[in-house]
């Protein structure tokens, strides 16, 4: 009895690899595939009325893009910590750190993207308000979609001021923020140290 259980969840283990595979092989070029996917409903949905059926299916659909773009790019970061953490030279450190960096951008800049699907909240140009409600997401004139150059701007701790948050893509942008700050100050000190040590012995 118990080694036919241990032979199940063998298989069921063979099976969740498999489908791990499936979902994760080629990262890169399924993040090619979800840009124009994204861009096509992120354009084309702005042009449907908010009472039109269609809308709503638009919006689960890029909702569940976003979500299996999420799980996609934590995929490729955890990789890249466990090549940060065991680097080959200085170049395969550098590239990286570099693909590390730009996981994370990705990461968050279609968290805005999931927000404003989900009408948590959205980005704008100009001043922002305290006041939010989902319906000012399809009514504002000023929206931005530039979601990656507003990551990268909070993550690097610019603050241009010409995009601003709104509702809670405001919080969204603190954790942002923060997330710059923690891998600008620990994770590469931690790097670097780690790198040094191994490269002294």
């Amino acid at each position: 009895m118990l080694k036919k259980r241990l032979q199940y969840s063998k298989e069921r283990i063979k099976d969740l690899h498999g489908f791990t595979k499936i979902l994760f092989d080629k990262p890169i070029l399924k993040f090619f595939i979800f840009v124009v996917i994204q861009f096509i409903l992120t354009n084309f949905s702005s042009y449907i009325p908010n009472n039109f059926p269609l809308r709503f299916v638009i919006d689960i659909l890029g909702i569940l893009i976003s979500i299996y773009f999420i799980a996609v790019i934590i995929y490729v970061i955890k990789n890249s910590i466990t090549r940060l953490t065991n680097p080959q030279n200085l170049w395969s450190l550098i590239v990286t750190y570099a693909l590390f960096i730009l996981g994370i951008l990705l990461l968050f800049s279609t968290l805005f993207s999931f927000f404003e699907l989900s009408g948590l909240g959205y980005i704008k140009y100009g001043s922002c308000s305290d006041k939010f409600n989902p319906s000012m997401i399809s009514a504002d004139t000023s929206i931005s979609r530039e979601y990656f150059y507003f990551t990268g701007s909070t993550f690097f701790l610019l603050g241009y001021g010409d995009i601003c948050p709104m509702g809670y893509t405001k919080y969204l942008a603190i954790f942002t923020a923060f997330i710059g700050h923690l891998v600008a100050v620990i994770v590469v000190t931690l790097v670097i140290n780690n790198y040094l040590r191994k490269k002294e012995k």
